[in-house]
């Protein structure tokens, strides 16, 4: 059991930082696409080594609650998870009842009733909770559900589908995106076309670079400048800058040279190019470097944390990571620091509690930086619906 206590420990040993290091469960990245959550690793035997340990999961009260002999798991998502037994995966449920073998060389995390999933012979499909095949493993690629269509790939073209699994757009395409605002790019006869939801092409991309769209606008790159185009393909902004970013809450950060601002939705500067770099960390908070040295602005330009950090991540339930002093702690969305720089490793809030690396190991904080749990296993992994993956 993990003790509770009300004293924080001080740094991680560097030997603990090394072995840490070398894992696939980078701390401070608080950038997963939940779309793509606990994918697992396409799988071969000569993957997995002999190894003699196991991986159960605990409560919040740090109490092992499932004690399994599983080779690997991942966290809990719609009341599953996933488990490896040798080189295959399976799913568990909340009582650690095994509820669909481990059969699959790769498989993903449940999101709305489905899970993509792979078998050995490298074809994908889709399953339900109890195993069954919503659509048969017959495809190459299947990705994900966007605004109720899925791109997959079947004999060399890329068709969408309904959650139904019917197919609303044929095979068509050599490559196709998710849709963002009922627009998808698809490849089509060599040329970047953007299509409908019926699959009818609205415009030819003719231009160099094309991204999604976002809150109705899609960054393009023509003769060389970045503007920015409404859903017919016409230019609402200028093709005046080096550089630019999708829109986000009306705002759009834009490079001149090797300085970077923001803009409104009519191509006004509300923050004039002058930082080396500018990105959106959620919550009307923008991240920007100034002279190698990170700080936080609102969206008026109004610095919120000056520019004293290393490093400052996305905000994450309120939360951010910062790194001072070659350690890491944490701020709120006033940039005041709810603890001071005390961690070799921190990992972003979930579900009320973040993991960060203790001289002893990795524990947890809440979110006022109140230490919760101690370290008591050689590994554990974030809280998902209310249980955290640990090794045993």
């Amino acid at each position: 059991m993990f003790n509770t206590f009300n004293h924080y420990y001080t740094f991680l040993l560097a030997f603990l930082l090394t072995l840490i290091g070398c894992q696939s469960d980078d701390p401070y990245n608080s950038q997963q696409a939940f779309g793509e959550n606990t994918a697992v690793p396409i799988s071969d035997n000569s993957d997995y080594p002999q190894l003699e340990e196991a991986w159960g999961f605990i409560d919040r009260s740090g109490d092992l609650v499932i004690r399994g002999n599983f080779d690997e798991t991942r966290g809990f998502s719609e009341g599953f998870a996933l488990v490896r037994k040798g080189d295959k995966w399976g799913f568990i449920d909340k009582n650690g009842k095994v509820v669909i073998a481990p059969k699959f060389k790769s498989a993903w995390s449940f999101e709305n009733g489905k899970a993509r999933v792979m078998e050995f012979s490298d074809k994908m499909g889709i399953i339900d909770t109890k195993g069954n095949y919503l659509l048969p493993a017959e495809y190459t690629k299947i990705k994900t559900y966007s605004e109720g269509l899925i791109p997959v790939k079947k004999d060399s073209l890329y068709s969408y589908l309904d959650e139904t699994g019917k197919t609303v757009i044929p095979p068509s395409f050599r490559r196709a995106w998710n849709f963002h605002d009922g627009l998808a790019k698809v490849a089509l006869d060599g040329k970047v076309t953007i299509i409908d939801k019926k699959g009818k092409p609205v415009f030819e991309a003719t231009f160099q670079r094309l991204g999604d769209f976002s809150e109705g606008l899609a960054k393009a790159k023509w003769n060389g400048k970045f503007g920015y185009l409404n859903k017919r393909g016409k230019a609402i902004i200028k093709n005046n800058f080096d550089n630019a970013e999708d829109f986000n809450q009306g705002i759009a950060v834009v490079g001149k040279g090797e300085a970077y601002g923001l803009i409104d939705r009519q191509g006004k500067f509300l923050v004039k190019p002058q930082y080396q770099t500018i990105f959106y960390a959620e919550k009307n908070r923008w991240v920007v470097v100034d002279d190698g040295k990170f700080g936080l602005i609102d969206q008026t330009g109004n610095m919120v944390a000056e520019p004293v950090y290393q490093q400052i991540y996305n905000f994450v339930e309120d939360r951010a990571i910062y790194q001072r002093d070659d350690l890491w702690g944490y701020l709120d969305l006033t940039g005041k620091e709810i603890t001071p720089p005390q961690y070799g490793l921190a990992w972003s809030f979930q579900s009320g509690l973040a993991r960060v690396g203790f001289r002893q190991g990795i524990g947890f904080i809440d979110t006022t930086g109140n230490p919760v749990l101690l370290p008591d296993f050689s590994d554990v992994r974030d809280f998902q619906e209310g249980l955290a993956t640990v090794k045993l």
